[in-house]
């Protein structure tokens, strides 16, 4: 038996983010699978939100916090730093990827590849206003990673596995790849996370091998 369980739908990208921190930390895990809505699913998560953990008795919802649980309660290398300030630009990096980053890197993957491949127009409005937003986001990002380090220090930290699946189907997008042509070290920062052994076995990695095969513009909507 696995030591904890993650319950979920399997295409989540905070899925993705606990289960990268879990097997960055050593820890061995089941999958679940929820139906969105279900009955268990509100049981297990009132805000209808995934994934939820669990540890024996244990049920824990939020990624934050179930990624914080998960390095402080068993051993392995810590994906925390121990200073006080180390702690604070963990959590604010993660807040940054939750608060700014996932609303407009997703949306906009899925605006501009996605909605068109089930035969619906996308957000013409949304994909243009989004141009700045996201040109800062690569600005930050690019600043912080770009000595070849992580988000926070030359060491992963659970902040990095927040940004991973978000930037990562993002460059899938032409305004994507054309933003990380611009910011080289956001664009190593990400091969050298695609690169690490809990990438390669992990159902991110088969899930964006899966998105994949959507079919990419060749032009972005944004004018040189």
């Amino acid at each position: 038996m696995a030591t904890v369980t993650f319950h979920s739908m399997a295409e989540s990208a905070y899925l993705w983010t606990a289960m990268q921190v879990a097997d960055e930390k050593g820890v061995d895990y089941d999958f679940v699978q929820l139906v969105l809505g279900s009955e268990e699913h509100l049981r297990l998560q009132p805000f209808g939100k995934v994934p939820v953990l669990q540890h024996g008795q244990v049920f824990l919802y939020e990624t934050l916090a179930i990624c914080h649980y998960i390095d402080r309660a068993f051993e392995g290398p810590a994906l925390q730093p121990a200073d006080a300030l180390g702690q604070a630009e963990v959590l604010r990096w993660t807040s940054i990827v939750n608060a700014y980053v996932f609303p407009v890197m997703n949306r906009f993957m899925k605006e501009r590849l996605v909605r068109p491949a089930w035969g619906f127009d996308s957000d013409a409005a949304f994909l243009q206003a989004a141009r700045e937003p996201l040109r800062l986001q690569l600005r930050l990002i690019d600043e912080a990673v770009r000595d070849g380090g992580f988000l926070v220090g030359d060491r992963l930290t659970t902040a990095d596995c927040f940004l991973l699946p978000h930037l990562l189907f993002f460059s899938r997008t032409p305004e994507g790849a054309a933003l990380l042509r611009a910011a080289p070290g956001a664009a190593d920062w990400l091969a050298r996370m695609r690169d690490r052994p809990s990438y390669a076995k992990s159902a991110m990695r088969e899930g964006f091998d899966a998105f994949s095969t959507y079919a990419t513009p060749t032009e972005t909507v944004w004018a040189a």
